[in-house]
């Protein structure tokens, strides 16, 4: 079996995609949480912080839509809407934690605005 390479272009392009998944101002905030187990919208809402309900719903969708985010909808009355990860969104765990440790290591020594320091912080 001939195992082809991807060529630089190719990675570059793929690693593009990647971050787009993550790209959004909630979306690292909210695989994080969902990580630690299924949640509800409300529950969502409120640990993630200082998030609009109308930007938290566009970032929902954009997960469910990327393959990251499941949302799954009980047919009890009153209706009950919870989101979890999906083993593609699972499997972006370990490559985040990685991003976090680098980020712990080396942000210190990243020249850049103070407040972007901040927010890793």
């Amino acid at each position: 079996m001939t195992v082809i390479e991807p060529t630089e272009m190719e990675m570059v392009a793929g690693t593009h995609r990647a971050l787009g998944m993550l790209s959004g101002r909630w979306a690292v905030d909210v695989l994080y949480l969902l990580a630690a187990g299924r949640r509800r919208y409300s529950e969502v809402y409120y640990e993630v912080g200082e998030v609009s309900k109308k930007a938290l719903t566009t970032t929902l969708r954009r997960l469910e839509r990327d393959g990251l985010v499941a949302r799954h909808v009980t047919s009890h009355s009153p209706l009950r809407v919870e989101y979890s990860l999906t083993p593609l969104g699972w499997s972006l765990t370990e490559p985040l934690m990685t991003l976090y440790e680098w980020s712990a290591q080396h942000l210190d020594e990243a020249p850049g605005e103070p407040e972007r320091q901040l927010m890793a912080a």
